[in-house]
Formats: structure tokens, C-alpha cells, sequence
């Protein structure tokens, strides 16, 4: 199945994408009620961090590796505390990915494994998710031998994940990366033993679970994409957004103007054409600008986007 819109996204996903006025406003949907929110979030999106040092390094908390650790957990706690507030209820996390398992940081590389383990199945770390009644994984973990404790401690721990209601709404899907195509390597490997024959069924094979295709993409930084970033067949019809903001700074109205957009802007597809070619021409001076998104500048040793003109700017 493809989609042809964010709002068909939504909808396929079980969004009631008419609780909300079609034509609301930026700013009323910034003070709109979380539920209401809700009823426009993708079910399934990918959260794939970058720049924790950096946003680490601007906290002050970048002095020892034990506390960065520690308020990186914090923080990714946080930023998750706050999308599945907003109704997504399958993040997606590439959490560490093959770059930096071939750093030549000799602090960070040797101390990554160490790190991976008490952040995300020490005793702090299961106490928060079953608080939270989130059911996390950390698939293919049990093929990662620094991790195969870890991966079994957080799936025991977690159970099914129910939430106050008793139901299970909220996962946490973990993926680390040691090498490029590991992922990919291991999907294969157990769909060659299997008779799955449908995107559904190597789903439920490979994660234990039904989620839907992802329909939204957030990172930072540079506007990549690799096969690492999007787990094999967890990827439907990407909106993708690239926040300039290092590592775990999500905040809810960045949240909610990525949302907004997803929902209410960029679904311009319509079954009936007629007439839509001719529109262009009403704006035809933006068709005509030799504006390519993507494009940036250096600073200092990292990439920041170029500045791009408004719409109601001069040509």
C-alpha cells in the first residue's frame, strides 16, 4: 500500500483526521489540546538523533562520560515523553549508527558499548519504561554480543507495556548499527527461513509485532538518507524533516509546527486535476526560482543549510 498524502497517512493509520478543522491556523493548532493533536500524528514515525554531543557540548554536560550519558537518557526520555504524548504510538529509534563505531575518538569508541548498556537496560532506565508502560525492543540485539543481555533484560522487563488503561499503545523500536547493512543482513537471513510473502507478515516476523510503516522522518542536520536510517520494511511513505537543533532538543512547539505541517500543508494531492496545472501559473515566479533544498555551507567543521527565500520574497 502507498500513500499519497500525510492525510491518507494518518487516515490509513487509524487518525480521525476531521476531529480538526482542515483549514486551522499555525497558531490554533500550537494551542489546540494534546488529543486533538493526536488525531493528526502518524502511528508510525522515525526519530533518528544526531548531534548529541554537540547538543551535550552547548549544555555544559559534556565534561565526563558518565554524565553525558546520563543526561542524554534524560533527555531522550523526555523527547520521547513528548511525542507519544502527541499520539504516535511506534518510534522508531537508529539510535547508534556504523559512523560511529569507526570514530577514531578513542574515549567515545572504547566506552560506546559500555555506554549502550546502562543507558538503555541499566536499572534507572527499565524503572522509567515501566513507569511509562512503554513495551521496548531492541531488535536483532540478540546477534549483537555486547547487547544480547541487555536486549533480553528490556524485553522481559517490559512485558507487554500496558499503559494505565491497561492497554499496550506505546513502543519503543531501538536499533543499533555496528556495521552498514547489518540491519538488512539479518532481516534476510530469517525471511530465508520463513514463508512470509507480504510486508505485514515480515513485519510481524522480524519485530514480534504489527507496526505500521513509518510516514514520518526527524533528524538533524544534513538531509541524508541511507538504508541504515529506515529498518527493512518499517519504511512507508516518508515526510521527511531535518531539525537544526543538535541532539535531544525537541521541544513540544517545534513538535507540533513539524505536525502541523505533515498534516495540514503538505497534503496538496487531489484525485481530480482539472485545473490544478493552470494554478501554477498564479505562481509562477516561485516555479521559476533556482532554489534546491539541500544546499548548505560550511561552519567551522560542521554543515548548516543555506539560507532559502520566503515566498513573498523579491525574486
Amino acid at each position: 500500500m502507498t500513500f499519497n498524502s500525510a492525510a491518507e497517512a494518518a487516515a490509513d493509520a487509524g487518525a480521525d483526521t476531521g476531529a480538526l478543522d482542515p483549514n486551522l491556523s499555525l497558531e490554533a493548532f500550537l494551542a489546540a489540546p494534546a488529543s486533538a493533536v493526536a488525531s493528526v500524528a502518524p502511528a508510525s514515525m522515525i526519530y533518528s538523533v544526531s548531534g548529541t554531543r554537540r547538543g551535550a557540548a552547548i549544555a555544559g554536560k559534556f565534561k565526563r562520560g558518565d554524565e553525558y550519558v546520563q543526561w542524554s537518557r534524560e533527555r531522550m526520555m523526555a523527547c520521547l515523553d513528548l511525542i507519544f504524548a502527541h499520539g504516535v504510538r511506534h518510534v522508531i529509534m537508529p539510535l547508534i549508527n556504523p559512523s560511529q563505531f569507526m570514530e577514531a575518538t578513542p574515549a567515545y569508541r572504547e566506552n560506546l558499548w559500555d555506554w549502550l548498556e546502562q543507558g538503555l537496560a541499566g536499572a534507572e532506565a527499565l524503572a522509567a519504561y515501566r513507569r511509562r508502560g512503554w513495551r521496548v525492543r531492541l531488535p536483532f540485539a540478540e546477534n549483537l554480543p555486547r547487547l544480547r543481555e541487555a536486549g533480553a533484560a528490556i524485553e522481559r522487563e517490559t512485558g507487554d507495556g500496558r499503559d494505565a488503561e491497561g492497554e499496550s499503545k506505546k513502543y519503543l523500536w531501538v536499533f543499533i548499527i555496528p556495521e552498514h547493512n547489518f540491519l538488512w543482513r539479518q532481516a534476510l537471513a530469517r525471511l530465508s527461513q520463513s514463508r512470509a510473502n507480504s510486508t505485514a507478515e515480515a513485519i510481524r516476523l522480524l519485530y514480534g509485532a504489527d507496526i505500521p510503516p513509518a510516514t514520518l522522518y526527524l533528524d538533524f542536520g544534513k538531509p541524508v538518507v541511507s538504508p541504515d536510517l529506515a529498518p527493512p520494511f518499517l519504511m512507508g511513505v516518508l515526510h521527511c524533516y531535518w531539525t537544526q537543533r543538535p541532539g535531544y532538543s525537541l521541544d513540544e512547539r517545534q513538535l507540533r509546527t513539524i505536525l502541523y505541517d505533515y498534516a495540514f500543508t503538505r497534503p496538496t494531492w487531489k484525485a481530480d486535476k482539472r485545473g490544478r496545472a493552470e494554478q501554477a501559473l498564479e505562481h509562477e515566479e516561485l516555479w521559476r526560482q533556482d532554489l534546491i533544498i539541500g544546499l548548505g555551507t560550511r561552519v567551522g567543521p560542521f554543515w548548516y543549510p543555506a539560507a532559502s527565500p520566503s515566498p513573498g520574497d523579491e525574486v
